[in-house]
């Protein structure tokens, strides 16, 4: 299928985050996009770390511009945040209907991975939807995530959102994310400095897989009508 249509559609939609640290240091970044109504961002709650402020957002066609964005709401237990900023111009991308997600339809994700600046659309399958024993739904997306999809939206061919990618949730990933943020200079071998190579690895690694968040799980602003969360029935 050509996604040429449908990436034109979204990519005003779909930002950069960057939470920064003194002068704009970038410390961590991550995609997100605009959900329920203009203005409000949804992302990957790791992205930000435990900032509430310090984060801008950044989209492909105004890349002069970043907007200082603040959290509005944070679900720690399912990963996702909502960023608050400044700005009337991009429309939300729409929710797809419940009715349409299944194992084994096809998806697209869409976001910034790599360190990159320009939009990047992988395509896959919807390969299994996961429910553990507390009754926390996942899905498993056959489909390349690469350090940096964390927060992008997992659509139906048509563009609208299924899911939130999660470009961290791997085994072991409490121990990477401890690795990840030690200090360069600390570990070294040979002149080599381990951290840095560690920190580079698990930056460019291809999972080759890849895990989202149901949309479901999105915490709602009290002033977004219940229908937009769930989908339509069309």
């Amino acid at each position: 299928m050509d996604y040429c249509n449908v990436i034109e559609k979204i990519r005003k939609s779909i930002g950069i985050v960057y939470m920064v640290q003194g002068q704009n240091k970038i410390i961590s970044k991550g995609s997100g996009f605009i959900f329920f109504k203009k203005g409000i961002l949804v992302t990957c709650n790791h992205v930000i770390a435990k900032q509430d402020s310090n984060v801008l957002i950044q989209f492909p066609d105004k890349q002069e511009l970043l907007f200082q964005a603040k959290v509005m709401m944070r679900d720690e237990e399912h990963d996702l945040v909502l960023l608050k900023f400044d700005d009337t111009t991009r429309e939300p991308l729409e929710i797809a209907s419940s009715d349409i997600i299944k194992e084994g339809i096809p998806v697209i994700f869409a976001g910034y991975p790599l360190g990159l600046v320009s939009l990047t659309t992988h395509q896959g399958i919807l390969s299994a939807i996961l429910t553990d024993a507390t009754g926390v739904t996942t899905y498993l997306i056959d489909g390349t995530v690469n350090s940096g999809n964390s927060g992008c939206p997992l659509m139906s061919e048509d563009g609208k959102v299924i899911g939130v990618v999660n470009a961290k949730r791997m085994e072991h990933s409490d121990l990477l994310t401890k690795m990840g943020e030690q200090k360069i200079g600390v570990i070294s071998l040979q002149g080599i400095d381990l951290v840095e190579l560690f920190q580079a690895i698990i930056s460019n690694v291809q999972l080759g897989i890849g895990y989202a968040i149901p949309c479901t799980y999105i915490p709602k602003p009290h002033n977004v009508d219940q229908d937009i969360l769930v989908g339509d029935k069309k």
